[in-house]
């Protein structure tokens, strides 16, 4: 019985550990995608203020050097390829939002 419990004491606190250190690193990694995810939103939406007439692919540009400076003053870095990726997707969303409210708006 002494040895299952010393056992236990030695490999328990190691279990715990690691799953603390799982945890914090989930939760690390999910705040940094929140923080992404907003700060690509903001990015299109001050692109499309600022620049109204300037080419998609000039506000692309700009919208990714802005989302890449606003995560870096917050401590996050991040790929200009994974950049790029959540410019498009959080300009997609913002523009199936946009459409679902007319939908919603000529139907209701």
């Amino acid at each position: 019985m002494e040895l299952v419990r010393d056992v236990v004491l030695v490999i328990l606190p190691a279990l715990l550990s690691v799953l603390v250190g799982r945890l914090l690193k989930d939760k690390a990694e999910a705040e940094r995608l929140r923080k992404i995810v907003a700060f690509a939103e903001e990015a299109v939406l001050f692109v499309e203020d600022a620049f109204p007439d300037s080419p998609g692919v000039e506000k692309l540009r700009k919208a990714i050097e802005y989302l890449k400076g606003v995560l870096a003053k917050a401590g996050v870095t991040i790929s200009d390829t994974e950049a790029e990726a959540k410019v498009r997707a959080a300009y997609q969303r913002l523009q199936r939002e946009a459409l679902d409210r007319l939908i919603k708006k000529l139907l209701g």
